[in-house]
């Protein structure tokens, strides 16, 4: 069986591409090298995360690297810090890495988990990829796991691993909590649009039974002053 060395990002990003390697007749071997994993304590728990996942789907794991420090990998970007074009520098180290690692000890191919996120750079991955697998003298095998999404999310619930809130770095993180400050500033000013409009309407509805109430009183009281007349007529 073919041997394939798999760079795991996360627990939760590493259950699909390991099933369908598998599924594939590859003999997966996992490599968690993340310094771009911000904070250390977030490292640690992603970290974890694998360990436990490796576990339970009966992997071997391998780990290299601890937690870096944010302020240093951020100025060692060079000062490209928009999302999207700084992506490139935090998949290179890894991919570097795994090349390099997959060609000492000969494994037949190497891989990514980043290949299963919807919201990473699928063009990009696969370009650093195939750099360092030329530079290494390793075999890149690309493959889009993210058809498998919503398996993924289910089975990484069921084994109750634990799932990030960002991507990785300092600065997604800073993005992160910006966009959900965001979506509650949203959700909250929806909230109050809603109470206002239910406001309004209830209102509107008092007022019309209040109108149609009011219609029924007055034409109760034409009635019984028509019928208290026709009482009083004089007969003919």
């Amino acid at each position: 069986m073919p041997r394939i060395l798999l760079h795991v990002c996360c627990g939760p990003c590493s259950l699909m591409p390991i099933v369908h390697l598998r599924d594939e007749g590859w003999e997966p071997t996992a490599f968690f090298f993340n310094p771009n994993v911000h904070p250390a304590d977030e490292w640690k728990k992603r970290r974890d995360a694998m360990r436990d996942a490796a576990a339970r789907l009966d992997v071997p794991l391998l780990e290299e690297g601890e937690p870096v420090n944010p302020g240093l990998w951020t100025r060692g970007l060079g000062g490209v810090l928009q999302e999207g074009e700084r992506c490139r520098f935090c998949y290179r180290p890894r991919v570097e890495r795994t090349a390099r690692l997959a060609a000492e000890r000969h494994f037949d191919a190497f891989t990514t988990s980043l290949l299963y996120s919807r919201y990473q750079r699928h063009d990009v991955i696969a370009e650093e990829a195939e750099r360092a697998a030329a530079a290494f003298g390793a075999t890149f095998l690309y493959r889009d796991f993210r058809p498998w999404g919503w398996d993924g999310i289910a089975m990484s619930k069921e084994l109750g691993l634990y799932r990030q809130k960002w991507c990785g770095c300092v600065l997604s993180m800073k993005e992160a909590f910006q966009q959900r400050k965001e979506a509650e500033k949203r959700k909250a000013e929806q909230k109050a649009e809603r109470t206002a409009r239910l406001a309004v309407e209830a209102e509107e509805r008092r007022k019309k039974k209040e109108a149609i109430a009011a219609n029924l009183n007055k034409r109760a009281r034409k009635a019984r002053a028509r019928a208290l007349a026709a009482e009083t007529a004089p007969s003919l």
